[in-house]
This record gives structure tokens, C-alpha cells and sequence, in this order.
């Protein structure tokens, strides 16, 4: 893939500009301290990734360029998985009149809680810094095998649960 993310995050900008100066202007979902940016754009595999920040939105987005760095469409055209170091996000996938096919994940909507766009920027960057973090995706934890679950009794008094023969063990050896 040759495609070039500051391409793809300049078009998503300016796309997003002239959205928020004509059919998003004084809606009140709208915070107007803040500006439309594209932020951290980068490749990841097949994609190029980053954070689209808008007045009335702040989404995690995919696209996925052919070699002429033009959107092309996802293989199911509603839902996108992707598994990055910190685990798996989903995406939806809509087409973007005027860009062409675009997946993304929202972060934040309304903006309403964004004092300045400076924030609005900082908090994007952690969310991107944060999802490429392998630190923080849980290895899915194995379920307990059956001699080392509690049961109510064995809660109560602090035993584990024991396999019969242990059982048995015990309760000879009990006064």
C-alpha cells in the first residue's frame, strides 16, 4: 500500500470543514470552541488509522486505501473489526459522500464537555497513544478447573472445594 495517511487526514479534514461551515453550523450538538482536525493519522496493516475531530464528534477512524491511496470498500460493509496491541475495536462502515468508504468507532459525541480544542487534541492523542499500548489488553483468563473452585461451604470455612477422594481423606483425619 502506498497511500499516504497525511492524505488521507487532509481530504478528511477539509471534507469535515466544509460540513461543519455549511450543514453543521449553529446546530446546538455543536461546541464551537472547537475545530475540525484530523489527528495521528497513520498506517496499521491494510488501514490507515486516526482520529477525526470535529465540533459535534470525535471518532476513531479506518480507512483502507487501494495503491492510488483512494478508499476502497471494506470486505463486509457494515461492521469492521480490526485487533490492535491493546485489543479489538469494532468500526461501522458507512460510505462518506465525497471520500468514499469509511469506518469508524466513536470516542466521543457531543463534545459538549471540551473546554478548548486543545483538550479535544490531547484527549485524541491518548486514545490513539492507548490503543497502540500492548500493556493494556487482558489475556483472556482461563476458567478455574473444578478442584480449584469454591463452593459455599468450602467459602465459608476457607477450603477449597476437594475432588472425593481428598474428601474422604479429610474427614478420616478429622476428630
Amino acid at each position: 500500500m502506498n497511500a499516504d495517511p497525511d492524505m488521507s487526514s487532509e481530504r478528511l479534514t477539509n471534507l469535515y470543514r466544509h460540513i461543519y461551515q455549511t450543514a453543521m453550523r449553529g446546530v446546538p450538538i455543536c461546541n464551537d470552541a472547537l475545530a475540525v482536525e484530523a489527528i495521528g493519522f497513520r498506517r496499521f496493516g491494510d488501514h490507515i488509522i486516526g482520529v477525526v475531530v470535529t465540533p459535534w464528534f470525535a471518532n476513531l477512524v479506518a480507512v483502507a486505501p487501494d495503491d492510488a491511496g483512494n478508499p476502497r470498500c471494506f470486505p463486509d460493509s457494515v461492521r469492521l473489526r480490526l485487533r490492535f496491541p491493546a485489543g479489538d475495536v469494532d468500526f461501522s462502515v458507512s460510505e462518506l459522500e465525497g471520500f468514499g468508504p469509511l469506518a469508524a468507532c466513536s470516542l466521543f459525541s457531543p463534545m459538549s464537555e471540551f473546554a478548548d480544542h486543545a483538550a479535544a487534541r490531547a484527549v485524541a492523542q491518548a486514545a490513539l497513544d492507548a490503543l497502540f499500548d500492548p500493556h493494556l489488553h487482558e489475556a483472556p483468563k482461563e476458567r478455574p478447573s473444578r478442584r480449584e473452585r469454591l463452593d459455599r461451604r468450602a467459602l465459608l470455612g476457607g477450603r477449597r472445594r476437594t475432588e472425593p477422594q481428598e474428601l474422604e481423606r479429610h474427614e478420616k483425619a478429622a476428630p
